[in-house]
């Protein structure tokens, strides 16, 4: 009896060390699958996490049609370098006026940024020629001579100022809106105060034609006009739409004087230390975007002007345009000589086909 009772006892203690043993290995099991799921998840995390993380400038809003081709750049950039750049777009001037933005650019404090080629003419004197009057003759001209070798040499001298040059974007051809009058002829813009961008020739070439150049960040703008600050500005017609400007500058004349291009540009330094596959895929992804926002831009411009004489713009022509290119002609004359092999460049401009 003694025995069967010993017997019993025995095998209820092997039970209770059997399960005891069983609750440690399960314990252990679980500690080890916590930690397995945490490596997992934390090298989940690091493949997903970019390698770079960037900001680009624009003063343009998210309406504009050319945010919409930025947003295009950041996206075909993280595709192309497996999520490990990521940029971060900043529209509608939060980060400042372009000039900031060049100068963010040199200080490190901005990565990327898309400005108009007139004022980083300011920093790279040939970047000058894209600002002069009348220089191209039509789009077609303009994407020939930024796309092909005298584009590449422009870009190339960007970088001796700190400034990488991805791709120039179409800004179209900016023609005169004012408040007062239609413009005609030149002596029409006489006495009248007109906002230029901060560029040399620009600023020369609308005092040429007999108005006040008054150079402003466009964010000032709308406010200058309606407060009778300035009679007008000079612009293409998806800007007008975009800042309503035709709320406060009913006429807008066909001038036409210049066709100053935008350029995507990044810090320098930033792109230098990149590898070579990644530069790649910057590069191409830059390239694809130009070709992106030359079709977009082209299918708004029309949209645009509907949309601006629905609330009311009045559009006109200009009598002679061979008026307005004449007065302008002590200006080619000047920059030929101020900017290095300018005579040339120009001429090869005026020449491209």
């Amino acid at each position: 009896m003694i025995d069967k009772d010993l017997k019993g006892i025995k095998i209820k203690l092997i039970s209770i060390i059997k399960l005891r043993r069983n609750k440690m290995k399960f314990k252990k099991l679980f500690l080890i699958s916590i930690f397995v799921f945490v490596l997992l998840m934390a090298n989940t995390v690091m493949t997903f996490a970019a390698t770079y993380e960037w900001s680009l400038a624009s003063v343009l809003p998210e309406s504009h049609p050319v945010h919409s081709s930025l947003e295009f750049f950041a996206e075909r950039v993280s595709q192309n370098t497996d999520g490990e750049v990521e940029i971060t777009i900043f529209a509608g001037g939060q980060l400042g006026e372009e000039q900031d933005y060049i100068e963010g650019l040199q200080l490190g404090t901005v990565d990327m940024a898309k400005v108009s080629s007139a004022p980083l003419g300011q920093f790279s004197e040939s970047l000058q020629v894209l600002s002069l009057p009348f220089i191209f003759r039509d789009i077609e001209h303009q994407h020939a001579v930024v796309r092909g070798p005298i584009g590449k040499n422009l870009m190339s001298d960007l970088e001796d100022h700190g400034f990488k040059g991805l791709s120039f974007f179409d800004a179209g051809f900016r023609s005169v809106t004012n408040t007062v009058r239609p413009i005609r002829k030149p002596e029409d813009l006489e006495g009248l105060q007109i906002r230029v961008m901060g560029s040399q020739p620009l600023i020369e070439t609308i005092n040429a034609f007999g108005a006040t150049a008054v150079p402003m960040g466009q964010g000032e703008v709308y406010v200058a006009l309606q407060q009778g600050v300035i009679d007008g500005w000079e612009n293409n017609i998806p800007t007008v739409l975009t800042f309503n400007m035709q709320e406060v500058a009913e006429y807008y004349s066909y001038t036409r004087h210049v066709s100053i291009p935008d350029i995507l540009i990044m810090r320098n330094d930033l792109f230098t230390d990149l590898d070579e596959e990644t530069k790649e895929a910057i590069m191409d992804a830059a390239e694809a975007t130009a070709i992106y926002q030359s079709s977009i831009w082209g299918d708004y411009v029309g949209q645009a002007k509907k949309e601006l004489k629905e609330k009311g713009m009045i559009f006109n022509e200009v009598e002679n345009i061979k008026d307005f290119q004449k007065v302008v002609t002590p200006i080619y004359e000047k920059y030929g000589q101020q900017i290095p092999n300018g005579e040339k460049l120009i001429e090869s401009i005026v020449n491209y086909e």
